[in-house]
């Protein structure tokens, strides 16, 4: 029998035992089994063909629909300022005045020049009656002066005096009768005197000419303005105008009064299409667009979202966006044959929302991979978990 008798025996016995489990745990399997490669689960749908309407969304900042920059059509000092910024404000509502003494007296010099001459017209025309009866007897008269003459009953300077009187008379029934054949046009410059009169006196009163709110008031009571001074400001913000430039495909789907959406913070609201430029702008070759919506949930200055429909496409092939593959400036798809795919490249055209239109490299009745395309390789064997439709 072994005996171990000192340390180094016992040292060397501790590693060969070590050695022995160390080869029992590292010796290969008897009986290797070969692993199997995972094949991918993907999932697919089929192309199908599509009716689509497409859609332009551009952007542009809500305006007022009626703005009024206002100013006096007189010069003058301003009087009285019952209306400050913000102030909402009837319409005709007063919102400045100018002193309007002068133009008080204007007005009632006219209306007396007015007054003046009517009363002259209506003595003028009562005088020619008088005058042409005077006329009328003075003539009598020269025809029975003629008759005693040549009877040598009366004298000669009687009878001139008598000729001369009635030419008097005659000139005065002319000029009566000028008076009064012109009394339809003095009148109707009295009355022009009178009105213009009466409408400078209504211009030292600043109206609101709509009913809205005071943007900006500019004078002060005491301040002199002018004609040409921008003295207040009026906005309407019952409904407000978005104006946005779009393309000429854009332009040439739409219609004066055709409806759209309006997206602001989130929400949708109806538009109305109120005005758009037929003729593009010559250096941006984009045409001017003006969408109006209800003022009721929205103010001016935000931002809005307008979602402009497209000539609508029929019958096209079209795959989801996540179907399509992007790599080194080419598009590409994956096609379904049998267990394999194949890599296809493509034409794209139009995007529809999660729809890309095709326009050349698949067909209809294709099954195409809809999903995490960028993992997959040509020729790569595949398993479908998933046959999903190509929802619009």
């Amino acid at each position: 029998m072994l005996s171990i008798k000192s340390p180094a025996q016992i040292a060397v016995l501790l590693a060969l035992a070590s050695l022995v489990v160390l080869l029992l745990l590292t010796a290969p399997d008897k009986d290797p089994e070969l692993q199997q490669v995972m094949v991918p689960g993907v999932r697919v749908a089929a192309v199908g063909l599509h009716d689509l309407v497409p859609a332009e969304v551009v952007s542009g900042r809500l305006d007022p629909a009626r703005r009024a920059a206002m100013h006096f059509e007189l010069s003058g000092q301003i009087e009285s300022r019952p209306v400050e910024p913000g102030q909402r404000v009837r319409q005709d509502e007063l919102l400045l005045s100018l002193a309007s003494g002068d133009y008080g007296d204007a007005l009632i010099e006219a209306e007396a020049r007015l007054a003046q001459e009517s009363r002259d017209i209506e003595r003028d025309r009562e005088l020619l009656t008088l005058s042409k009866r005077n006329y009328g007897l003075q003539q009598n008269d020269l025809e029975r002066l003629d008759k005693l003459g040549a009877e040598s009953l009366v004298s000669q300077s009687l009878l001139d005096e008598a000729r001369i009187k009635l030419l008097q008379l005659q000139a005065e029934v002319a000029r009566l009768k000028s008076s009064v054949a012109s009394a339809e046009s003095r009148i109707a410059l009295k009355q022009a005197e009178r009105n213009r009169a009466a409408r400078n006196l209504a211009r030292t009163q600043l109206l609101a000419p709509f009913a809205g709110s005071v943007n900006a008031v500019e004078g002060q009571i005491g301040d002199y303005v002018t004609p040409g001074d921008m003295i207040a400001e009026l906005i309407d913000t019952s409904s407000l105008d978005l104006y946005v430039e779009v393309r000429g495909n854009v332009a040439q789907s739409l219609a004066q009064g055709d409806t759209v959406d309006v997206v602001v913070d989130g929400a949708t609201l109806p538009g109305k299409v109120i005005a758009f430029q037929i003729d593009p702008d010559p250096v941006t070759f984009t045409h001017a667009l003006r969408v109006r919506v209800a003022g009721a949930s929205v103010r001016p200055g935000q931002v809005a979202q307008v979602r402009l429909p497209l000539r609508e496409l029929n019958k096209v092939t079209a795959v989801p966006v996540t179907a399509v593959l992007y790599d080194e400036g080419q598009t590409f798809v994956f096609r379904l044959d049998g267990d394999t795919l194949v890599m296809s490249a493509v034409t794209l055209g139009e995007r529809v929302g999660d729809l890309q239109v095709v326009q050349r490299g698949v067909d209809a009745s294709d099954r195409i991979v809809t999903h995490n395309v960028s993992a997959l390789s040509d020729g790569q064997k595949v398993r479908v978990i998933a046959s999903e439709p190509v929802t619009e």
